[in-house]
């Protein structure tokens, strides 16, 4: 591309590729987000005669930005400026489809959806025409330029969803991590070998983790502040058992609550220190029943902490 018959510095043609794929990409990249915007906003609206008449604009303003594009590297002395203006118009329409139904999790800026689309655009037709210009200055034989731009276009849209993945798995372990160890009250857990610590999520001032049995059955068993379950008297265990519908009953000091067919199991098991903890079944139940479970469950023990961070993030 730099390879030009013009007397134009090589240094202004670095610059103007630069001010394209800087710029001029992640601008266009917006454009994909403010049409959905506007066609949700038209549909939702009732006028979906008017999404119809939008597919022209978009056309036309897609190819108005490829040919300003175009026009800019003219200018500038760059070499194959319509093949180059096409690349970099068609990265920066496909990015934010990819982002958005393919990898909503490829997020490496805080910000938004829109702020990474734009960034992610910028950096992948970045690195595209840079892939270009060190494929130019090999000795020949050496493949086109346009093809290696091509090809890192090609492989950054492909690993967009892996990365996506990986980052989703990265904040979830991390969510997890922190509402283990930033939980301020004492954790309840299920002491048995047959049941393993997977999951966890703050819910409602608690602290609820998912464990998974051998068989695949999972029990939620969910930690309250101290603040809000002791209570000399007992009612805590019985809480909402007077509702309609709602079925109590009592067994070995524990509370099992049956809120009718196709509606998890909840029991509910006052601790030796006054703590109440719940273990709420699945729709289909636990294997065992959530009674045989009542003398498993425990308070966490000094140290124990750090074990269930590894288990939840494992």
């Amino acid at each position: 591309m730099t390879r030009s018959p013009t007397r134009r510095p090589r240094g202004s043609k670095v610059g103007a590729l630069l001010v394209l794929c800087l710029v001029g990409s992640p601008l266009m990249a917006l454009f994909p987000v403010g049409i959905w915007t506007a066609a949700r906003a038209l549909a939702l609206s009732g006028a979906i005669q008017w999404v119809l008449l939008l597919a022209p604009v978009i056309v036309g303003s897609i190819l108005l930005m490829m040919w300003l594009a175009a026009r800019w590297l003219e200018g500038s002395g760059i070499r194959h400026p319509t093949a180059i203006a096409a690349l970099v118009t068609a990265t920066a329409m496909a990015v934010p489809v990819v982002v958005a139904y393919l990898a909503p999790a490829a997020a490496p800026l805080p910000g938004g959806l829109t702020v990474n689309i734009a960034f992610l655009s910028g950096a992948i037709t970045t690195a595209a025409l840079g892939a270009c210009l060190l494929a130019e200055r090999l000795p020949p034989p050496s493949p086109p330029g346009l093809l290696a731009a091509v090809a890192v276009v090609a492989a950054a849209l492909v690993s967009l969803p892996l990365l996506s993945d990986l980052m989703r798995s990265w904040a979830g372990a991390e969510r997890s991590r922190e509402q283990v160890t930033g939980f301020e009250h004492t954790i309840s857990v299920l002491d048995h070998p047959d049941w393993t610590p997977e999951d966890v999520h703050e819910i409602n001032g608690g602290l609820r983790i998912t464990y998974r049995h051998e068989d695949g059955a999972a029990v939620h068993v969910l930690s309250w502040g101290d603040s809000d379950v002791l209570d000399p008297r007992g009612e805590g265990v019985r809480t909402g058992c007077d509702f309609p519908g709602v079925r109590c009953r009592e067994t070995d000091g524990a509370v099992l609550m049956d809120r009718g067919p196709g509606t998890p199991d909840e029991l509910r098991v006052r601790l030796n220190d006054g703590a109440v903890v719940s273990v709420v079944s699945e729709p289909d139940g636990a294997p065992t029943g959530l009674v045989g479970l009542a003398p498993d469950l425990r308070r966490e023990r000094p140290g124990e902490r750090d074990r269930l961070v590894e288990s939840v993030t494992g």
